[in-house]
């Protein structure tokens, strides 16, 4: 009876619903596309206005990918240029030159060899040749009449598939694949009232934002039923990611699991940039071209003289979601002088400093600072084993009881930024230290401006509590 009930209020309301989702669905197409090209001609303008010419310009959602600089003082300055628009939040090249793996005597974790050479540098994700077959599948088009989703995530990028009643829904995991997958997502989700609806379709964004648990992994859900693959580097993977996928599906689902377990080893990355525009690179990673796009991203941003370090190519050590990730970090952890960050059996730790700083007296998210906050939010929310801790800090102008309150405002302001993103509230912490630790030299307006700031900490919980 309650399945009729429900297909008698679909048939008296799908017309009106469908309309209203067509119309919808438009209004948001031509808002991208019109927001892309806004951006395009905005990019346009200011390097033509720096008298800085490239050879093409590629805008997608809020990412802007360029080609044809001559040479690396150009492409410095273009990014420059480009990630100060409004809007802009990643540069990428898509043509960058030959790198080399950098080597020297001393060994990364792990131990073995160093394998190095000569390549050809793709740069980020999805920039190279990614043909390896994935241990997920995706099914080309949904049972009819039930909501149904596929989603599959291999070397890096999300492939979606399938559809759900409500445009809510949709929207949700939308704003999921942005935050943590963006801007290598492909496929969609559509929306048809008409289907009928089932219990993990309001959670289905959670269900989602779990994938990056296991970095080759995959699920379908038809109806009440899901079915879970890929590829687990152990068995407690194996268990985090069904445990996790299980409880966001609800008692309602009937869960099948083919993950398979490789016993792969954890690969190890370094990365850091003491503040004098050069950074460091050491580590062991599971193929040449994990290391090539890591490499190949520290050259675009700090150039090849400037980066140090040696990476371990090894057999027998796993892909995971971070390292496909790790060239984006590189690019929008760019503005900061001064920052670190390493991922050891795929848990991250790490820090950033300075950089993107807060007007005198305000607490105010700048642009810049919005930046980091959502890398930061993409890293919280994919991995749950991690707590964030911001600290805000000043300069020593005024009282320093005015002072107190003011680094308290800065570091809660970016916790409320982080929440709104996503994150759960009980995972991040804000602290304010006043003026009390200072960075820069409070006698000179330099040293000021970089004592206004926020320090963001990323670390695992804490055993047996916080």
């Amino acid at each position: 009876m309650a399945t009729d009930r429900r297909r008698i209020k679909s048939v008296l309301i799908g017309a009106v619903i469908g309309l209203f989702v067509l119309l919808l669905g438009t209004a948001v197409v031509w808002g991208v596309q019109n927001e892309e090209n806004d951006i395009r001609d905005r990019v346009s303008a200011a390097l033509a206005d720096a008298n800085i010419s490239v050879q093409e310009i590629d805008v997608q959602g809020r990412d802007v990918f360029l080609s044809g600089a001559s040479g690396e003082d150009a492409r410095a300055a273009a990014e420059n240029v480009v990630r100060d628009l409004n809007g802009v939040r990643t540069v990428v090249w898509n043509d960058l030159p030959d790198v080399v793996i950098i080597s020297d005597t001393t060994s990364a974790p792990g131990g073995g060899g160093s394998t190095t050479s000569a390549v050809p540098s793709t740069a980020v994700p999805g920039g190279g040749d990614t043909t390896a077959a994935p241990s997920t599948s995706i099914s080309p088009e949904p049972p009819a009449g039930v909501a149904s989703i596929s989603a599959s995530l291999n070397q890096g990028v999300l492939t979606l598939a399938g559809a759900v009643p409500d445009a809510e829904s949709a929207a949700r995991i939308a704003g999921v694949a942005e935050l943590i997958y963006a801007p290598f997502v492909e496929g969609e989700i559509t929306v048809d009232p008409s289907l009928e609806t089932a219990s993990w379709v309001p959670g289905a964004a959670g269900v989602i934002g779990r994938l990056p648990i296991v970095s080759t992994s995959g699920i379908t859900l038809v109806g009440e039923e899901a079915t879970i693959t890929g590829d687990a580097p152990t068995d407690i993977r194996k268990a985090q990611l069904e445990g996790a996928l299980t409880q966001a599906l609800g008692p309602d689902v009937a869960v099948n699991s083919l993950v398979n377990v490789t016993g792969l080893a954890a690969p190890f990355l370094a990365a850091s940039a003491p503040g004098d525009g050069t950074m460091n690179l050491e580590g062991v990673v599971p193929s040449q071209e994990v290391a090539e796009r890591i490499v190949g991203a520290a050259i675009q941003v700090y150039g090849e003289d400037n980066v140090t370090g040696s990476l371990e190519v090894q057999d027998g050590v796993a892909e995971t979601f971070s390292l496909f990730r790790v060239p984006l970090v590189f690019i929008q952890f760019a503005p900061v002088p001064q920052w670190e960050f390493t991922i050891d059996d795929d848990v991250i730790t790490g820090a950033l400093k300075g950089g993107a700083t807060f007007e005198y007296g305000s607490s105010q998210l700048s642009d810049q600072l919005i930046v980091l906050l959502n890398t930061a939010a993409g890293i919280l929310v994919r991995n749950p084993t991690l707590i964030g801790t911001v600290e805000g800090h000043t300069d020593d102008v005024g009282s320093e009881g005015f002072n107190q309150n003011l680094s308290e405002a800065r570091a809660q302001a970016a916790v409320d930024y982080l929440i709104a993103a996503g994150v759960d509230a009980q995972r991040v912490v804000a602290i304010g230290y006043g003026e009390s630790r200072p960075i820069g030299d409070n006698s000179t307006e330099e040293g000021r401006a970089i004592n206004r700031r926020i320090e963001f900490f990323l670390g695992p919980v804490p055993q047996g509590g916080a």
